[in-house]
């Protein structure tokens, strides 16, 4: 996990400290389950995916060129297969990756 991604999901647990008033990370974790709160790694994937998607389907020619959409779908098929199941959207992705923390947490 890159440097900048893990200053964020320290800084968003040290406020989830201060909000319930506790120092257990397991504590954290589970109110972020209840709170649907993603960690900030998965909704990075979410929110890269929905570019993505965004990119590849705009009829804009002057962002299309083909090399661009390409990689985009390169890099988005990677996102996909990160959670090794058959994803083909974000929507789908974020189903994923909320069973997948859900499952983590409980």
């Amino acid at each position: 996990m890159a440097p900048q991604i893990q200053s964020v999901e320290f800084t968003l647990t040290r406020i989830f400290m201060k909000i319930v008033r506790t120092g257990s990370p397991k504590t954290v974790s589970e109110c972020q389950v209840n709170f649907c709160f993603l960690p900030a790694k998965y909704e990075i994937f979410i929110r890269t995916a929905k570019f993505l998607q965004k990119f590849i389907a705009s009829e804009n020619s002057l962002c299309r060129p083909t090399l661009f959409v390409s990689d985009a779908r390169q890099q988005l098929h990677g996102i996909f297969m990160q959670f090794r199941e058959n994803i083909q959207t974000a929507c789908q992705l974020r189903n994923a990756v909320y069973n997948k923390f859900l499952i983590i947490n409980v």
